[in-house]
Formats: C-alpha cells, sequence, structure tokens
C-alpha cells in the first residue's frame, strides 16, 4: 500500500466516526462471509478463508471497543490483521500455499501438546498424558492421511511480506506495530509518545486498510456479487 493509495482512501473523523466505520467495516464482512456459507461449496479453501474473515472481524472489534484506551490493544489489532493480510495473500496464490498454511495448524497444536507433556506435575498423570500422545499421534496421522507438507517453523511476518515484495512496507511499519504492542522501553518510558494521536491515526489506517484489500482478495477468490462489494471504501481517523 503506496501513499498513494493512503491520499485515495484516507479521511479524518471524530473517534466516534472512527468506531462507526470498523463498525461498518465489520458488518460488510459478515455480510460476505453468510454470502460464501451459503453460495460456495465446502472446501478446505473455503473453511480457510471463513476463518480468515472471522479472524479480522474479532481484531477489528477489538480496535473499535477500547476507543482511546490502551495504544497496545490498538497496535496488537493492526498488527493481527497486517500479518492476516499477508497470509490471505499467500493462500490465495496457491494450493501448495493453502496446504502449508493447513499445515500450520496442525503443527502449532501438536507443539502445543508437547509442551504440555513435557511439564512436570506433582502426580505421574499417565492417563492424561496417554491421551496427550495419542492426540498427537492422532494429528500426525492426519498430516500424512491428506499429504500435508511439514511444517517445523511457521514462516514469520518478514519471510511472508519479502515473499510477497512487501520488504519496504514491513520494514516500515511492523517494527512500530511491535514496539507498541509488547511492554517495550518506549511503550513504557515514552507512552505520551507511544499514544500520541498521530501514532493512533497511523494504526486505525492500516487496520481498516488492511481488513479491506485482504476482503477484497478473498473475495475474487470466490467472486462474490460485485453489488455485494460496492460500498464506499474509506479509512478514517
Amino acid at each position: 500500500m503506496n501513499s498513494a493509495s493512503l491520499r485515495d482512501y484516507v479521511v479524518i473523523g471524530t473517534q466516534a466516526e472512527v468506531d462507526k466505520a470498523i463498525s461498518d467495516l465489520v458488518l460488510h464482512l459478515g455480510e460476505v462471509k453468510t454470502w460464501i456459507n451459503n453460495n460456495i461449496p465446502r472446501t478446505d479453501r473455503r473453511v480457510v478463508m471463513i476463518n480468515f474473515i472471522t479472524s479480522i472481524c474479532e481484531y477489528l472489534n477489538m480496535a473499535s471497543l477500547i476507543g482511546n484506551g490502551h495504544v497496545s490493544i490498538l497496535a496488537l489489532a493492526t498488527r493481527s490483521v497486517y500479518e492476516i493480510h499477508l497470509k490471505v495473500r499467500l493462500v490465495v496464490r496457491s494450493e501448495d500455499e493453502l496446504k502449508r498454511w493447513m499445515s500450520e495448524a496442525l503443527t502449532d497444536k501438536i507443539q502445543t501438546l508437547e509442551g504440555l507433556l513435557s511439564l512436570n506435575t506433582n502426580r505421574k498423570m499417565e492417563r492424561e498424558r496417554a491421551q496427550l500422545r495419542s492426540e498427537v499421534d492422532r494429528l500426525k496421522n492426519l498430516a500424512d492421511k491428506y499429504k500435508l507438507p511439514e511444517i517445523k517453523t511457521p514462516a514469520s511476518a518478514a519471510s511472508m511480506a519479502a515473499d510477497l515484495g512487501s520488504t519496504s512496507e514491513h520494514k516500515a511499519l511492523f517494527k512500530m506495530f511491535s514496539k507498541l504492542v509488547h511492554p517495550s522501553s518506549y511503550l513504557i518510558n515514552n507512552y505520551d509518545n507511544a499514544a500520541a494521536q498521530e501514532m493512533r491515526a497511523i494504526l486505525q489506517v492500516h487496520l481498516q486498510l488492511y481488513a479491506w484489500d485482504a476482503l477484497s482478495r478473498i473475495s475474487g477468490v470466490f467472486s462474490v456479487p460485485k453489488e455485494l462489494m460496492i460500498v464506499e471504501r474509506r479509512a478514517v481517523h
């Protein structure tokens, strides 16, 4: 997203107008989600894309609820939608990327369960541990059954951006998002600057732009009717 796109799609508004713009975007995402569910046969691709839309809506709702609350919450919502936007761009690109994303879900769950198995407990809990090991085996067999690629480490946001040719944009924004999400020295010792209105505006604008772009790409995959997509797309800050 270059500066021209920002000039074309960004307008200044009050916090109430920002909240309304985000709420309207959530409603539109919901309408597209309903259309896809009602008109597209259930496939792995449909399930994944619907999950993307659902997750984007959740982060948008998070942002709209905080108003002028702690800036780290807004930063988390923006960074998360940004990362989902990268994943959407990759997954719509090829079937291999779709399988990789599905495999990451299994890998994450397996690693979580293996982490639980490594915990020391006051009692042996052999029955519970056996259940966890059985679930790990089931997930591994599931990956083999559907010939999903082995993913040892999920792709980072930086590597996804590089793959998509968006390294410059990533370097310009992701570090800022992350500095505001984590309890960094900058956030804690310079909160007034970190949470300044200008910073909030950057986060609010990109939150909306990345959500719109992800929705547009998902709609293109399923040929969502143009009349459903004809709405005024403006990021308000």
